[in-house]
């Protein structure tokens, strides 16, 4: 199926189980989708949860939903993460945008981290600050958009029940 515009990818066959030996699983398994969608998963053998993190890039910023749980290095991670996705492109490396799928710990465990690091943004996964960051008056009525460069737009997209903040994206490319 084509679509016009819709940069494809594949989805690895399975993600790596936790075990039964956690010396030799990754504390994170990196996916690239497609060149500007990189999905990373947490390994059980860092925390039980295993969630999922999103890194969207455009021409001038890139996006991450989520930072993981428990005790992350998520801080090292994303900026080597920037950095090859930066060179590979011939270009700087972009400003980071931070949000979240909602407030549960399983998702926000790196907001600290991130936001020591220059050039990120952490919008705190709270309804009032969700609204103010992504210029989103009226929470939860009102959608939102996110310009990080070149035609790549994402939709933000209030979803509260699971949680107050819960916040969905739609990638548009």
């Amino acid at each position: 199926l084509a679509i016009e515009g819709l940069q494809m990818g594949t989805l690895p066959r399975q993600w790596r189980p936790s075990g039964p030996n956690c010396t030799e699983v990754p504390d994170w398994q990196v996916h690239e989708y497609n060149a500007n969608l990189w999905i990373i998963r947490e390994s059980g053998c860092t925390n039980y949860e295993k969630p999922f993190l999103y890194l969207f890039f455009g021409e001038n910023k890139a996006l991450l939903q989520d930072t993981g749980a428990g005790k992350t290095d998520v801080d090292v991670l994303i900026p080597r993460l920037l950095d090859q996705w930066a060179k590979r492109n011939n270009k700087p490396v972009p400003p980071l945008l931070v949000v979240h799928s909602h407030s549960h710990g399983d998702h926000v465990s790196g907001d600290k981290q991130l936001a020591a690091l220059p050039n990120v943004t952490v919008v705190t996964a709270k309804p009032e600050e969700i609204e103010k960051a992504l210029n989103m008056p009226g929470w939860p009525e009102k959608l939102g958009t996110i310009d990080l460069g070149g035609g790549r737009v994402l939709d933000a997209i209030p979803i509260p029940g699971h949680d107050t903040a819960d916040l969905a994206l739609y990638d548009r490319v």
